[in-house]
């Protein structure tokens, strides 16, 4: 019968190092670390808390936040994109902590059997994680749809400051706008999505999430206009 999981490997190409970490259908947790190009033994795997009534997706936020967590350390090379992938394995659930100390843990080749069956190429976190969802029959925040061409804002409305104008007619236009290149992090906003990116690595925001950061960049920049503000920076 086997199994659907959904993970990605992320290296860390300065410190020879990579990580890697799945969510099975059962709500699994499986992760190992080691040294690039070598085999590694996988870690004791994280099983979802005993009678919870949504492992899957509990178990997903944390994938999500450790994804977050490797780039933010310096795992930025993504050697195994975000994919979601069917394997053989015959997976069972597990309790939280069935083993003793020095016990093996379970399934010890799923690991290795996500990183031989992923597919290769670009692929998003959230792109993987909704297909994985509808492979095992649970729903998903449907994604904001691409405005229409007549639609599109043409002409900004009066008041708004000359870069938003432009901005506004660049995304009407369907050209993206994005942070300078060159630098090791920074964001691309297109007329569907906000992406944030660290090295080759990236990730898109939900509606919700670009609401929660507009809101937080306005403050900041609130913050930094007040009198004396600059002088206590420094």
């Amino acid at each position: 019968m086997g199994t659907v999981v959904v993970g990605f490997r992320l290296g860390w190409d300065a410190k020879g190092r990579q990580a890697t970490v799945v969510l099975t259908r059962a709500g699994v947790l499986h992760h190992s670390m080691g040294l690039l190009g070598l085999a590694v033994r996988p870690a004791r795997p994280h099983a979802p808390a005993a009678r919870d009534p949504h492992p899957v997706p509990r178990q997903a936020a944390t994938l999500r936040r450790l994804y977050a967590d490797l780039l933010h350390q310096g795992y930025t090379q993504e050697l195994i994109p975000p994919a979601c992938v069917r394997l053989d394995t015959d997976e069972h659930p597990l309790h939280p902590r069935p083993w003793g100390e020095h016990a093996p843990p379970a399934h010890p080749g799923l690991i290795a059997e996500f990183t031989g069956a992923a597919p290769s190429g670009p692929g998003s976190l959230e792109d993987a994680l909704a297909e994985f969802y509808t492979a095992i029959g649970l729903t998903t925040r449907p994604k904001t749809p691409a405005p229409r061409p007549e639609t599109a804002v043409a002409v900004p409305p009066p008041g708004v400051p000359p870069a938003v104008r432009e901005g506004l007619r660049s995304l009407a236009e369907g050209r993206p706008l994005a942070s300078r290149p060159g630098r090791g992090a920074g964001w691309t906003v297109t007329g569907t999505a906000v992406r944030l990116r660290v090295g080759r690595a990236g990730e898109d925001l939900t509606p919700g999430e670009v609401a929660e950061l507009q809101a937080a960049l306005t403050a900041w920049l609130r913050h930094q206009r007040r009198p004396g503000a600059g002088s206590a920076a420094r």
